[in-house]
């Protein structure tokens, strides 16, 4: 079978379950809290799906979520940071979401490519970038890839980039995460998200990765790697680094100061009371800190 044979990305089970999971994708949307327009962008890997808020005429900000998190995890930040930026909230192609992959992606250049031609889509030739786990390694793999389409670059709790954390993430997603769906299933326990300590503050977003959980799409993913040390000596763009005290992934300090280490353009802050999802976690705290850092 070729290629273009494969159904396109995410490939959900049945019908039905694409239905719940739009239902409830759509069901935080309705909670938006500030006026949003959804966008599609056509780009050579497929249709890309973004939400859009604030001022028309302000600065470009583009969010990019954790993996199978969607546009939907900014929801808490969005009216923050669209009091400064034009924010586009970002499905990312092949993952959960509204975005949909004609072929699977095959390594960083693909993702580079990708957020490129999204980028030549919604008419932005420069912006920065926010990304919160795998976003936040798609971030970081802007900058190395493609300088000249990045400002800067907050990244906050990125996996891989500064040290694998492969072992990790296959014990999450592959052993976990279907352990935590049979309890749901069998004894009606809620559905915890990978890699999150606490019950997520928005309540409606839980429920979509309730959903995400128990329908379990096919997707599209690479491993989140460990960048090579000529290649964060190599960034331009200033990098915000922040990690929540609580996370889960790695120890918060020692990859602060790894971090620090090995990326001459970097500054960091850990942000207490917060776990993987330190935007969501602690939503006033994070946007201070990317509205000052981006020099808004």
């Amino acid at each position: 079978m070729t290629e273009s044979a494969h159904a396109p990305l995410p490939a959900f089970k049945s019908d039905e379950g694409r239905a719940r999971y739009l239902a409830a994708y759509d069901a935080v949307l309705r909670e938006w809290p500030v006026p949003w327009e959804g966008i599609d962008v056509p780009t050579p890997l497929g249709t890309t799906h973004v939400i859009a808020s604030g001022p028309r005429d302000a600065p470009p900000l583009l969010l990019l979520p954790s993996f199978a998190a969607t546009a939907t995890v900014w929801r808490l930040n969005v009216a923050g940071l669209g009091r400064a930026f034009r924010t586009y909230s970002v499905d990312v192609i092949g993952q959960p979401g509204k975005s949909v992959a004609n072929r699977r992606l095959r390594d960083r250049r693909d993702y580079a490519d990708w957020i490129g031609d999204l980028l030549d889509g919604l008419s932005v030739r420069r912006a920065s970038l926010v990304g919160c786990s795998f976003g936040g390694f798609l971030a970081l793999n802007q900058a190395v890839m493609s300088p000249d389409r990045v400002e800067r670059v907050v990244a906050i709790s990125p996996v891989g980039v500064f040290a694998s954390q492969a072992w990790k993430l296959f014990y999450l997603m592959r052993i976990r995460s279907p352990v935590l769906r049979l309890a749901r299933r069998v004894l009606g326990r809620p559905a915890a998200v990978p890699g999150v300590r606490r019950t997520p503050r928005d309540t409606a977003w839980a429920a979509l990765m309730g959903v995400t959980m128990a329908e379990a799409p096919e997707v599209s993913v690479i491993n989140a790697g460990a960048f090579a040390p000529a290649e964060l000596r190599a960034i331009r763009a200033p990098v915000l680094l922040l990690i929540g005290k609580q996370e889960t992934l790695y120890e918060p300090h020692a990859t602060l100061a790894l971090a620090r280490a090995r990326t001459p353009a970097l500054t960091g802050a850990i942000v207490a009371d917060a776990d993987h999802l330190a935007a969501m976690a602690q939503p006033d705290v994070v946007n201070q800190r990317i509205i000052q850092f981006l020099g808004a």
